[in-house]
């Protein structure tokens, strides 16, 4: 099997990365940093799986984000042109093989690779500097079986097996061991005596757990009926809190209602409307005796401004009469935009702490309702499920404990059991006795027939008697008590099958809860998606938090209304800001805002009223007079208005028909509370504010939480308790400890024959090793010695096992221990010694060779015969090898073998 492409789409710092592989020797070359690891890496996962994260493993995880894995294609001598693809985020992580039309999952690509497995791809195809560093360790016996280890099975994984064994019998047991099992047993076997102690003073503690259960009960039915009292005060809160907005508006109209609430008496509303009237005509008649005094008007240092002023006073002084109408709007345009700053801030704020958009708001789709159902349904299958677990628990341990009772109870009736398994040997051991005594009385019969009278009678005597004894023990009867022993085990044997049969219930009512919790949290998680809620994605952020999606949503509206007010408050300012155009040519208001004209504008009429004063002296006295009279009228009508316009709460007399027409549309506000009145009935007892509310409620959602838990804390208690109880019933009497007694020597029994098995199965292991050797060296030693030649420069001639030892022999005819060879010969021998075991599989060799820079301690020549054992082996076998050596780069060009160079920084921005 050979490796023809990969395919790498992200694994590491690669990404979109294709490398071709010659079906020869191959060196994959780069710096240090450039990848070559990744690749090798990258193989083992496509083939194997990726490999699973720890804190000393690399990761490798594209860190830019797109996909994790990429592709293979292999030439399999059976199954052809094969394309292996894996990606992690893909079928959870598992291979698609396509071998032609046909397409396969992870079964088939490990059929297609057997029998490579994941530890033969790592210790057998695959050299790395790490495994040479590990054997530079070893003592010089280790290192020699090593050595021989890696001939015979191509690793060292037959020794590793062997000190597992070693490692397992001592486990079980050390001569002056504390914590292997056998030990411990004997110790546990000697504290039985105390034991037996112990139960005894347990049995007068089962009063004292009896009574401690009722009051536990009784305690739990306390605790639910709190938490169904401050789930109704919940309940009550949440109710308060939803019509809070209508209890707003309602206190609103009704703290207001005493202003806007009067009633006009009709004769009184004549009054006025007459009184303005008058009012009206006298300003109309002061407006004229004023005109015919400007007609009048001496020539003046100002009298051109003076004349506009009386052409534009008409003008002025109605725009002057909107002083207050336009100081009010302007104070409202502020407050507006103020307003708006701190709802779009408080806005944020919650944008920022759920992730929601004014784009997209979140929806309050759910009712109060629903979430307290949903919140009962978690409580309810949490409690159950933690019900369920201590359930499994309490049968677990009652299978235990019957499994051990029953095996008790055949170690105490072991005879019994006994009997049925030795049948044939118990058969044979009554059909003994009998044929003997059957034979003894066929020879006493022949006798008594072919001897004389005086014997004949005595000799047929003593066989009757023994052909009676022989039928005696054929029809000798069983004892009836092995049926009452067997009656008793088949009705255990039904307990522990009942047991059995509840433990599986109990799983299956446990994996349904666990279903039933993950599609509520598959609902929350798309509910939160489709209603936009953004971080909101818990149920207790919709019980707790649900005041602030309506807080948000009203923020929304309410700067949505805003606006739009503030729209229509700066159209209305910017005409008002148009009318003073006109006074643009004779008062400095260019670029002042419409404040500051009302106040330019203002001033000027007050310096033309001065004007106006100082020119009155030329003025006739009968006009004079008029005037006076005028205003002595609008002053008496005044006076007989105020009374009516305090009572009405109208603050001049020009504001009377607005006023009557407003006291008018507000006597609809009544009605509106009755309204409210009718739909907040029984909810609010007192004046509350919403932060009280919010505040109520958070408290009474901890105590509920608090009173929840200390039930669920009750339940566990009651059911440690009833299960102590319930272990005191079945636990049995001191019988049961003797019979445990029995049990503990029987398991001490079992772990001696483990400890032996493992002891034995160490030796087996070490036969086999030498079983091999047996056969395989000679052949492996004739291979190895050829690569090591060739390795070495001819410096070393062969490769000898004396007395269980390698021993090298150079061209002088000088001989080396191994231990004796210098690091980088070690490594040599090594190396000949792997790739002499490659040899001798012959097509036998299911995979290609990976080798990760391996010469470490590699002089220049060193490396160049290493580099002609690669292409000699390259011939018949796939090399795939990785270095960052430049030296080893220019062994392959001069062997004329395939360099694939790998541009770390280039590949890495390209990646």
């Amino acid at each position: 099997m050979k490796i023809l492409s990969i395919e790498i789409v992200g694994f590491g710092k690669w990404q979109q990365k294709t490398i071709t592989f010659s079906d020869s020797n191959q060196l994959i070359y780069g710096r240090n940093e450039a990848g070559k690891s990744t690749v090798y890496q990258f193989i083992q996962a496509i083939l194997f799986g990726f490999p699973t994260k720890g804190k000393k493993r690399k990761n490798y995880i594209p860190k830019g984000g797109g996909s994790y894995g990429g592709r293979l294609w292999l030439e399999h001598p059976v199954y052809g042109k094969v394309q292996v693809e894996r990606f992690k985020e893909l079928n959870k992580g598992q291979a698609k093989v396509y071998m032609g039309e046909q397409v396969g999952d992870e079964a088939l690509l490990t059929k297609i690779l057997h029998p490579l497995t994941k530890e033969l791809f790592q210790t057998v195809f695959t050299f790395q500097q790490e495994q040479l560093t590990e054997l530079e360790k070893l003592d010089e016996e280790e290192l020699q079986r090593s050595l021989l280890a890696l001939g015979i099975s191509g690793s060292d994984q037959m020794l590793k097996v062997r000190e597992a064994y070693s490692k397992n019998a001592q486990d079980i047991y050390k001569t002056k061991g504390i914590r292997p099992l056998l030990n411990v047993q004997l110790e546990s076997y000697q504290e039985l005596t105390e034991k037996i102690r112990r139960k005894e003073e347990e049995e007068k503690e089962f009063n004292g757990i009896t009574t401690a259960l009722l009051e536990t009960e009784q305690a739990i039915i306390e605790q639910r009926a709190a938490v169904i009292q401050t789930k109704n005060q919940l309940e009550t809160i949440e109710k308060q809190l939803s019509n809070y907005p209508l209890f707003e508006e309602w206190r609103r109209l009704n703290d207001g209602h005493a202003d806007i609430e009067i009633v006009v008496d009709q004769e009184e509303k004549e009054q006025l409307l007459s009184l303005y009237q008058e009012y009206k005509f006298l300003k109309e008649e002061q407006e004229r005796l004023n005109r015919s005094i400007q007609e009048r008007v001496v020539s003046h240092e100002r009298s051109s401004e003076y004349l506009f002023y009386l052409n534009e006073e008409e003008y002025i002084k109605a725009f002057l009469d909107k002083r207050y109408t336009i100081s009010k709007l302007l104070s409202e345009i502020e407050w507006k935009a103020q307003s708006v700053q701190q709802n779009q801030q408080e806005m944020l704020a919650l944008e920022q702490k759920w992730g929601w958009s004014e784009q997209d708001p979140p929806r309050l789709f759910f009712e109060e309702g629903q979430l307290v159902e949903l919140r009962e349904g978690i409580v309810s299958r949490k409690v159950q499920l933690q019900m369920e677990e201590e359930n499994l628990l309490s049968f677990k341990e009652s299978i235990r404990a019957q499994e051990k009772n029953l095996e008790d109870f055949e170690a105490v009736h072991q005879s019994v059991f006994q009997r049925d398994r030795k049948g044939k040997r118990s058969s044979q051991s009554r059909s003994v006795p009998i044929a003997l005594l059957a034979a003894v009385a066929v020879l006493f019969l022949i006798g008594g027939v072919l001897v004389s009278s005086p014997l004949r009678w005595l000799l047929i005597g003593l066989g009757g008697l023994s052909a009676v004894a022989a039928v005696g023990l054929v029809f000798m009867p069983k004892k009836t008590t092995e049926d009452q022993v067997k009656k008793q085990w088949q009705q255990k044997l039904s307990n522990l099958d009942h047991l059995n049969e509840q433990l599986f219930q109990t799983k299956g009512k446990i994996a349904q809860l666990q279903e039933e919790d993950q599609n509520l949290q598959s609902y929350i998680v798309k509910q939160t998606k489709e209603n936009h809620l953004g971080k909101m994605d818990r149920l207790e952020y919709w019980m707790n938090h649900k005041e602030e999606i309506k807080r948000y949503l009203l923020l929304i509206n309410t700067n949505q209304e805003l606006k739009r007010q503030l729209e229509e408050d700066k159209g209305t300012a910017d005409q008002w800001l148009r009318q003073t155009e006109r006074f643009v040519s004779w008062l400095p208001i260019v670029g002042k805002g419409l404040a500051e004209r009302v106040s330019i504008v203002s001033d000027f009429a007050d310096e033309m009223e001065q004007i106006r004063f100082s020119q009155g002296n030329q003025i006739d006295i009968y006009t004079k007079q008029s005037l006076k009279e005028i205003r002595e009228k609008q002053q008496r009508v005044l006076e007989d208005a105020h009374p009516l316009l305090y009572k009405y709460q109208i603050l001049a007399l020009e504001d009377v028909p607005g006023k009557m027409q407003a006291y008018t549309q507000n006597e609809s506000v009544g009605d509106r509370l009755e309204e409210l009145q009718h739909l907040l009935k029984g909810i609010y007892t007192e004046d509350v504010s919403e932060q009280q509310l919010l505040t109520r409620k958070y408290e009474l959602s901890a105590a509920l939480a608090a009173a929840e838990d200390e039930v669920y804390r009750l339940q566990k208690e009651e059911q440690r308790l009833a299960y102590n109880r319930q272990r005191m019933i079945e636990d049995g009497t001191l019988d049961s400890l003797y019979q445990e007694q029995e049990k503990i020597r029987a398991e001490i029994e079992e772990l001696a024959v483990d400890w032996s098995g493992y002891r034995l199965a160490e030796q087996l292991v070490m036969d086999l090793l030498t079983e091999l050797s047996d056969q395989q060296l000679p052949s492996l030693l004739k291979h190895a010695v050829n690569y090591f030649r060739l390795l070495t420069d001819q410096a070393y001639t062969a490769i000898q096992l004396i007395d269980g030892k390698l021993q090298l022999e150079k061209l002088s005819g000088q001989r080396f221990a191994v231990y004796d060879l210098s690091t980088g010969t070690k490594d040599q021998l090594i190396m000949a010694i792997r790739f002499a075991f490659l040899s001798l599989q012959g097509e036998k060799s299911v995979f290609p060779i990976m080798i990760d820079d391996g010469w470490l301690h590699y002089d220049n020549e060193r490396k160049r015969q290493l580099a002609r054992l690669f292409q000699l082996f390259g011939e018949t076998q796939q090399i795939i090898c990785f270095s960052s050596d430049q030296e080893m780069v220019s062994y392959y060009q001069e062997n004329k073998q395939l360099v694939v160079q790998l541009e770390g920084k280039k590949d890495e921005e390209n990646s």
